[in-house]
């Protein structure tokens, strides 16, 4: 096959491809970022993916157009490198981030190298526009990751919660609970009942992949009606090793707790969270009916 017949055949099947790709790309990136996220923290970033996910169908009389397709495929092709690297490589953290900004980069330069042989004429009257936008994604997904938007994906928080005890036992942990809430009751803060001078303790399952592993950390903050903000108290680092189809287990404590709202954020120790516990706790003099859960 001759080179002239390369680049029509090419000028032909790439459009369609690309827009397979894209297509299938988003669905998934969808789907596992928002397993993985923690709406209070990720919001904005799930958001600009589900209108990213909600254009590429709306926006159908655009998809002919070199720019917009071009630049869709950059955002798509970084966001599934994010998540692909770190799985590969078994470990999260700036560095690898970075890594996967290079090597999405390098991808996407070698795909505009491709666009360019195909057609240089098109290829070069959008450049401009194909350049500024993938330039304006890599600020946006970059800024997202070194502000914690984005989720550390493959990370999901399979279990957690406020106990009165932890105590590792033979195969697992038994822990002591007040009563559950209701299954549909997932919004409102736990409340917690506390005799003053006694400890509180924070137990989370994490999952990971069997080759993965990481630092995770609980990270205790009391709100400050005063000043309305959340004020850091304790923060307990322990390493994480995936494999375990329930997740990874792990506590912390925390003693001479004050009456009011608590959270304990559970994240890595790049600051991308995990997931988050929520609750208010109420001082009393009587310790409130427990039951033991084994997790």
């Amino acid at each position: 096959m001759n080179d002239a017949l390369w680049r029509r055949t090419l000028s032909v099947l790439a459009p369609l491809i690309a827009q397979y790709a894209i297509g299938s790309l988003l669905s998934g990136i969808l789907i596992f970022y928002t397993k993985s996220a923690t709406l209070s923290v990720s919001w904005p970033f799930i958001a600009m993916l589900a209108l990213v996910f909600i254009g590429n169908e709306f926006f159908r009389g655009y998809r002919e157009h070199l720019a917009f397709q071009t630049v869709l495929f950059f955002f798509t092709l970084y966001a599934y490198t994010i998540f692909a690297l770190p799985l590969l490589l078994g470990r999260l953290g700036p560095v690898t981030f970075l890594e996967s900004t290079g090597l999405a980069v390098a991808a996407f330069a070698a795909f505009l190298g491709l666009l360019a042989w195909v057609g240089w004429t098109r290829f070069a009257k959008t450049f401009h526009m194909i350049v500024g936008g993938s330039v304006l994604v890599l600020i946006l997904l970059v800024g997202s990751y070194f502000t914690s938007l984005i989720p550390p994906i493959p990370l999901t928080l399979r279990d957690s919660g406020i106990y009165h005890s932890v105590k590792h036992v033979q195969g697992g942990y038994e822990l002591l609970a007040e009563q559950e809430r209701d299954w549909w009751d997932f919004y409102t803060p736990q409340v917690v009942h506390h005799i003053p001078g006694t400890t509180l303790f924070a137990f989370s399952s994490v999952f990971a992949p069997g080759t993965f592993s990481a630092n995770v950390m609980h990270v205790w903050e009391h709100y400050d009606s005063s000043s309305k903000k959340w004020i850091r108290q304790s923060a307990v680092a322990f390493p994480l090793s995936g494999g375990r189809a329930g997740g990874y287990r792990g506590y912390s404590e925390v003693s001479n707790i004050e009456p009011g709202a608590w959270r304990v954020s559970i994240k890595t120790v790049s600051g991308q969270t995990i997931g988050r516990i929520r609750f208010n706790v109420e001082n009393v003099a009587v310790a409130p009916e427990l039951h033991t859960e084994t997790r």
